[in-house]
């Protein structure tokens, strides 16, 4: 009894260790990168100028009358993403010192949303709207030689931002 028992399991373990390891995959929907290039442009003026080629987009005017439209109904709405917060101080100078380093950004960075805020007790300027944290780092890292303190922070963003 103990035999045919024994033999019993030895058949079966093998059978209930491979069937405890699922093997199927699952794969997550890729969400593409983002080309910070491209942030706050149409898709149709971007084909259309685009230099060293081109592309004809066969389609109703309808079709982009509506997706206008729908950018349109989207503006002032906020999603979470990151910015670059480049200064905050509560020093007496602080007020006069943000204006400089906020004329200073917007000035080297025109691409680039600069805000400048007093939030109780501090001056600060922010840079940037970004989707994701990568595209701040990138940024981060040319600002980080003349703004030593600059770090990424999250932060509410413009939803054109995508």
């Amino acid at each position: 009894m103990k035999r045919s028992l024994l033999i019993i399991l030895i058949v079966l373990l093998p059978a209930a260790v491979l069937r405890a390891q699922d093997t199927t995959k699952t794969e997550a929907p890729y969400i593409g990168a983002l080309d910070s290039s491209l942030i706050n442009k149409s898709v149709f003026s971007v084909l259309s100028s685009a230099s060293g080629g081109s592309a004809v987009i066969d389609q109703t005017p309808q079709t982009k009358t509506s997706f206008e439209r729908y950018m349109a109904s989207r503006s002032g709405k906020k999603a979470n993403g990151f910015k670059i917060l480049v200064y905050s101080s509560n020093s007496k100078e602080a007020r006069g010192a943000s204006s400089g380093i906020a004329g200073t950004l917007k000035s080297k960075y025109p691409h680039l949303n600069v805000y400048r805020s007093f939030k109780t007790p501090f001056f600060m300027v922010h840079v940037g709207d970004f989707r994701t944290k990568t595209d701040a780092m990138k940024v981060l890292y040319e600002l980080q030689p003349t703004y030593k303190q600059a770090k990424v922070i999250k932060s509410t963003i413009g939803w054109y931002a995508f």
